[in-house]
């Protein structure tokens, strides 16, 4: 298995993309624009395959990409930032976590429900990643922000949360506590495996969950240097783990034991989250940011911010598990 090509990319310029995800039943890929307040929906169906997959080398290629993606790109005004969210079995409602607490969110209509904010009195954190399990559960996580979190106790630092809803009742559970940056989460197939990376120690653990969710053990599944930040990840229907990797330009991919199989270079060095999904379950989706880029780095990364698809020689996608909100 490798990536064969690249296929093409979406002009979003996002100042922080993060959390896409492929919609199959839709053929729709959605992703969030965190600092840009932003939540992004795109038509991919199988009847635009062929325009989108067209060699872009050929300049009339490319301009009847961008027509497409034009057409059928919205863009949703978001009233908090928004650093996950998943699918739940109605097609104009997310469970979404803001940055002050996790809702379900209409975002046609932009109405809100809340269903816990358990950390919006702590102006030093605000939720990051998040993900469905194959269980329905969902899994959230905060991150440390404006404050140095030498100076923080353990308590007051970022955490991970398990939310299952059961008949409009909501459970949670904390799973971890002391995080810096949550971040990278992503389970087997069965979703008795889960993933997850502190982003600043530079290290993703491997968790074995109980049937109910509760972690039972714990062991290091992966180590970067300390340049490299492991981001947001997918796993594969091969149980392999795909990670964007921000600061060394690349997405790479491991198997279920941790080892590198490839990496695979970008044109910009904040990737910031993959999903693999497409038509035929073959392409894998890359956001990226531009945050943090000083003057010369803007310059030299103009395409920073933008959201990059690539096609894979195998299908390996898997169906994107929903949050039952009834």
């Amino acid at each position: 298995m490798h990536i064969t090509r690249f296929l093409f990319e979406i002009t979003c310029q996002n100042v922080l993309g993060e959390n896409v995800l492929w919609h199959e039943q839709e053929q729709t890929l959605y992703w969030t624009d965190i600092q840009g307040k932003s939540l992004y929906k795109c038509a991919m169906t199988a009847e635009a395959k062929d325009i989108l997959t067209a060699e872009s080398i050929e300049p009339a290629n490319t301009k009847l990409k961008e027509h497409y993606i034009q057409q059928v790109l919205q863009v949703f005004d978001l009233p908090f930032r928004l650093g996950s969210f998943a699918f739940t079995e109605h097609s104009d409602r997310l469970l979404a976590g803001f940055e002050n607490g996790l809702a379900v969110y209409n975002y046609i209509t932009g109405n809100i429900k809340w269903l816990s904010q358990q950390e919006v009195k702590a102006e030093h954190l605000r939720h990051n990643d998040g993900k469905c399990d194959p269980n329905g559960r969902f899994w959230l996580g905060s991150m440390v922000e404006n404050t140095d979190i030498k100076k923080l106790s353990v308590e007051d630092q970022g955490a991970l949360y398990c939310f299952s809803l059961d008949k409009g009742e909501v459970h949670t559970m904390l799973a971890l506590s002391g995080l810096h940056i949550s971040n990278g989460l992503c389970f087997s197939h069965k979703g008795r495996v889960m993933y997850h990376t502190d982003s600043a120690s530079h290290k993703v653990y491997q968790y074995c969950l109980s049937q109910s969710g509760q972690i039972e053990s714990r062991k290091q599944f992966a180590k970067f240097d300390k340049n490299t930040f492991p981001d947001g990840a997918c796993t594969d229907n091969k149980g392999n783990v795909w990670i964007a990797l921000w600061g060394a330009a690349c997405v790479v991919c491991l198997d279920d034991k941790g080892n590198e199989l490839f990496r695979h270079p970008l044109p910009v060095t904040q990737g910031t989250c993959v999903s693999i999904g497409g038509p035929n379950m073959n392409w894998l989706f890359v956001t990226s940011a531009s945050h943090n880029l000083n003057d010369e780095k803007r310059a030299k990364q103009t395409r920073a911010g933008n959201l990059f698809v690539y096609e894979i020689s195998e299908v390996v996608g898997v169906t994107e598990p929903y949050v039952s909100i009834n």
